[in-house]
């Protein structure tokens, strides 16, 4: 049951030059676009030795753990990839982080160099913050987000040297808006272009499908997902999936250091399993039966009593006191009417949803490991 961190051990002291890039070294390089770097970044390059060892020196453990909720011991992983002969001295450039409570938009990306030739374009998944799974939500009814076309204009403006070869991923969001770019970035950098890697990240709303620029990057599109993928079964992917083994349970599988890998991939399945394939249609059915408009009206509203709570990150949920919840009925009672009536149909129609595809003890079992961490 080897992982990233054990392929850290195998290949960390190997060149690109020795040991071609893969699909591990994306998923490392997904990850690595999670730090926050602002304030650290100073110079025009830095490379990735001397960025991770200032963030280390800046936050500290509870801090750091904070940012990364999902993750298992991400400090130590850090630390592998910084001290690694593989990824060490590789460079960072054009780090970018916006964060806008007013536009909804959560977004980061930074372009690793590989070699003299070869670019590696990260952009950064959802951080714990409200506002950036706020914007996730708002994918199930916007044809385009704030972050999706940040990471367009990201492209177009960094990617301006037509002899590179560029390979463009993320994890869970970063993913989406890795295809997103790909999709709609000018059309020679498109065609410089040998790979978007999508790392569990969710889909698209059906146009999307239809654009002519989507299926022409479509075999150049990766997708890999755990194999109880919650995240990245969302909304609609029309090209092949990889389906990876994990080492951890359920949502949890989403934290890319559980994903087993043997020397310089991954270790596949065939399939997804049943609780991945049973959230998906749960979801799917629900989302069919409720056009946009109700959807926006869920989301906003829901995302609304939890800031009126004052829950601002996902750990705010997790550690969600039983005094806080009459809080939370108050302000549901406090909407308006007919928005409190469309909040329930859709909640009964999501438990409709549910009880087709789970039985009682699934339902059960499922909340009873939902905060659990293995």
């Amino acid at each position: 049951m080897a992982n990233i961190k054990d392929y850290l051990k195998w290949r960390g002291d190997l060149s690109f030059k020795v040991s071609p890039f893969n699909e591990v070294d994306n998923l490392i390089l997904s990850e690595i676009s999670y730090l926050n770097l602002d304030g650290i970044i100073k110079e025009k390059n830095i490379t990735i030795h001397n960025a991770i060892e200032k963030y280390l020196n800046k936050y500290d453990e509870k801090a750091i753990l904070s940012q990364f909720p999902l993750s298992k011991n991400p400090i130590s992983f850090f630390k592998n990839v910084k001290d690694s002969n593989r990824f060490g001295s590789l460079k960072i450039r054009h780090y970018i982080n916006k964060v806008s409570k007013k536009e909804e938009k959560q977004f980061s990306a930074m372009i690793i160099k590989l070699n003299y030739n070869t670019v590696y374009v990260a952009f950064k998944g959802t951080d714990s913050t409200l506002i950036g799974w706020k914007e996730d939500f708002n994918m199930s009814f916007m044809n385009e987000v704030p972050s999706q076309l940040e990471a367009v204009a990201y492209l177009n403006k960094h990617i301006h040297f037509l002899n590179h070869k560029i390979y463009i991923g993320g994890h869970s969001k970063g993913g989406n808006l890795a295809v997103y770019a790909a999709v709609n970035c000018k059309k020679h950098i498109q065609r410089k272009i040998k790979n978007v890697f999508n790392n569990d990240g969710p889909g698209f709303l059906d146009e999307f499908m239809f654009l002519p620029n989507y299926n022409k990057i479509l075999s150049k599109i990766v997708t890999t997902i755990p194999e109880t993928s919650i995240i990245g079964m969302l909304l609609n992917h029309k090209e092949e999936y990889k389906v990876v083994k994990s080492t951890a349970l359920g949502i949890w599988q989403h934290d890319c250091l559980s994903w087993e890998v043997a020397k310089d991939h991954f270790v596949t399945l065939k399939e997804v399993n049943e609780t991945s394939s049973k959230i998906r249609k749960t979801i799917t059915d629900w989302l069919q039966n409720i056009d946009k408009k109700q959807r926006e009206i869920f989301i906003n509203t829901l995302f609304k009593i939890l800031e009126n709570n004052k829950i601002e990150t996902v750990e705010d949920i997790a550690k969600l006191k039983l005094r806080k919840i009459p809080g939370l009925v108050r302000e549901f009672t406090r909407i308006d009417e007919e928005t409190r009536k469309i909040m329930m149909e859709l909640l009964k129609e999501l438990m409709r949803e549910a009880n087709k595809n789970f039985d009682k003890k699934t339902i059960f079992y499922g909340l009873r490991h939902v905060n659990k961490k293995e």
